[in-house]
């Protein structure tokens, strides 16, 4: 299988089938979390392009060389596509849900758990950071020290919004981690890409390293809490007349 191939099957149906269901619907968040979706697509691109060069310039991860259309620096075409395409799926199962489970637009009063949960960011920046400096840790490493201070910045503009929906957002975490944790574990053991022994840890669920799995869990947060917050902040973020 091709990398344009694992696109069109895993990735392109749930989009068409979220892209069916927010073209159909009427709803009062259904312009905000569209611009949402857009700009934060931009944002994903722009953020992750060198960091992924680099990741695969030192050979953290790579791909079979007859599985790709074409290369843009050091990385696939494919892949600046899934930064895309995962943006958009990710966002259009969050317009879906948050049709079942309406969004609170008043912050949650759990002051302490606000700061545990920043606390919470703090370490994992610090592991890290620690991580870039042993080889067996490098990939979490860049993988934690790229995502933390994104959701750290996220967390401090509007931890008590994300806490008033933390149901919503669990949900709508839980289930794109897992669905691209399972199709990247196809994509790994068809050969499509792989992932260097010696810069991750060897921890696996199944053919799946915990740093992949540890990928998608950040990058679906990172998406997950700016829609929240583009939309729980509304008032904050855009004065109505």
């Amino acid at each position: 299988m091709s990398y344009l191939d694992f696109l069109l099957i895993f990735l392109i149906p749930p989009i068409l089938l979220g892209s069916r269901n927010y073209l159909r619907t009427q709803h009062e968040h259904k312009r905000m979390i569209g611009f949402g979706i857009l700009l934060l697509t931009v944002l994903a691109v722009v953020y992750t392009t060198p960091w992924d060069n680099y990741l695969v310039k030192t050979k953290v991860w790579w791909y079979g060389a007859d599985r790709v259309i074409g290369v843009i620096g050091y990385v696939p075409i494919e892949e600046y596509c899934f930064f895309v395409l995962q943006t958009i799926m990710s966002g259009f199962l969050f317009f879906y849900l948050q049709q079942k489970i309406p969004i609170r637009k008043q912050p949650s009063a759990r002051h302490r758990l606000n700061t545990a949960v920043s606390v919470f960011y703090i370490a994992l920046l610090g592991f890290g950071v620690y991580g870039l400096f042993n080889e067996s840790l490098r990939y979490m490493g860049l993988i934690l020290s790229w995502a933390m201070p994104v959701l750290l910045f996220q967390w401090l503009i509007g931890g008590r919004y994300l806490l008033a929906n933390g149901k919503l957002f669990l949900v709508s975490l839980v289930t794109p981690t897992l669905y691209l944790s399972l199709a990247d574990s196809y994509a790994i053991a068809d050969g499509i890409w792989a992932l260097s022994e010696q810069q991750t840890t060897g921890l696996t669920f199944g053919v799946l390293p915990i740093e992949e799995a540890t990928f998608f869990l950040v990058t679906n947060a990172m998406l997950l809490q700016g829609l929240l917050l583009f939309v729980a902040m509304e008032d904050k973020f855009f004065k109505r007349t």
